[in-house]
């Protein structure tokens, strides 16, 4: 055997070993304090941030309630005549909370897509750091096409959380809450319809994240073995090897299979939980039926229920849809980055062998300032 196919054996190996591991969920030691700890350079603003959040979820929650009394108080009162001044009061002030619930979301995502980009900028700038503290060892061991994929693929993986996932919690947090409020309000007996199924729901979306962990972990490992594969066979060694022992259609091959791969762990963790969802998107869609079902058997069991109440509770069940759904996806985002953060916090675990003694820096400032002495400023500059 060649040494150049020792050498693809040994990584073949080594690729081997590695997708063994993604058998296994990731576990890295406090790594949801430590993911939380890089937003704390941006405290003031994401505390402005939460507080943005926090007033436009709550005000998502009104419109509804003055639906109902635009059905009770303005179009069919008591009186049985539409109380228009009435009507048009209450239809202003639904405008009114409108505009400001949207003026309000512009402000929050500036602030929200600031601090994330930022947050990723500071992490890649760590991740970049420490490959350089590293020894000239690790980067004979360790294929270049793998040091990129950790810094362009694993970083960029994580910047859609890093950006959204803080105001998304806390939003779609709030917007459950006040609109679980707003229908006990309304009605108790129509809202246990709208949540009965809630604890089932989280149950099975954690194992599905867990499950999408996995197989988001072992892309990540084949996006690294196509940067490798790339970076090997298209620099110019890599092509004059190539070409000199004519093993083009093998590299070819090589690439194919790889890329193969990638394509079915990439449907496949598209696929996890999409029939999940659908269920649960089929169950929300269904409640607003159930809702006027059991509204009227309420009603012919004489129970005080409103045209206006069903009209305001159905509307506030659609609002509890989406935010309910968007929490749902939330934790599972973060589930599935849970490995992305595990391979990049491996690597700003990494300590080189081989560090500068504590002197080095002022021995170097030293050096240069004699140089530039003698020699002038340019060879100073190259010294340092």
């Amino acid at each position: 055997m060649t040494r150049g196919a020792h050498g693809r054996a040994a990584r073949s190996g080594d690729a081997e070993a590695q997708r063994a591991e993604n058998a296994a969920a990731p576990r890295v030691p406090e790594l949801g304090r430590r993911t939380l700890g890089l937003f704390r350079p941006h405290r003031r603003r994401l505390a402005l941030t939460i507080t943005l959040v926090l007033i436009t979820a709550g005000l998502t929650v009104v419109p509804p309630l003055l639906t109902q009394r635009a059905f009770d108080d303005g179009l069919f009162p008591p009186s049985g005549h539409p109380d228009l001044p009435r009507l048009t009061a209450i239809v202003a002030g639904i405008v009114a909370v409108w505009l400001v619930s949207r003026s309000l979301g512009v402000w929050q995502t500036y602030l929200t897509a600031t601090v994330g980009n930022s947050v990723t900028a500071t992490l890649r700038q760590m991740l970049f750091g420490r490959l350089q503290e590293m020894e000239l060892g690790f980067f004979t061991r360790t294929r270049t096409g793998v040091i990129q994929s950790r810094l362009a693929n694993d970083v960029g993986g994580v910047s859609n959380v890093l950006s959204s996932t803080v105001s998304s919690i806390v939003g779609n947090t709030v917007t459950v809450i006040a609109a679980v409020v707003a229908m006990l309000l309304l009605s108790w007996q129509l809202t246990l319809i709208a949540v009965v199924l809630l604890p089932v729901l989280i149950v099975v979306q954690r194992r599905v994240g867990q499950r999408r962990a996995r197989i988001a972990k072992a892309t990540q490992e084949s996006l690294s073995e196509l940067s490798s594969i790339t970076q090997e066979a298209l620099s110019v060694s890599g092509i004059l090897l190539a070409k000199i022992f004519t093993r083009q259609a093998s590299e070819t091959d090589r690439y194919a299979a790889e890329s193969e791969r990638q394509l079915r762990l990439q449907v496949r963790q598209e696929m996890t939980g999409q029939g999940f969802f659908a269920v649960v998107q089929v169950f929300f869609l269904v409640v607003p039926a159930l809702v006027y079902l059991v509204s009227g058997y309420l009603l012919a069991g004489g129970a005080a229920i409103t045209a206006g109440t069903i009209v305001a509770f159905t509307t506030v069940q659609s609002r509890l849809t989406f935010p309910l759904l968007g929490l749902l996806r939330v934790a599972l985002d973060l589930q599935t980055s849970s490995a992305l953060f595990a391979r990049i916090f491996e690597y700003l675990d990494l300590k080189p062998a081989i560090t500068d003694a504590p002197f080095i820096g002022e021995l170097m400032l030293t050096v240069g300032g004699v140089l530039s002495g003698a020699f002038g400023p340019n060879v100073a500059m190259i010294s340092a």
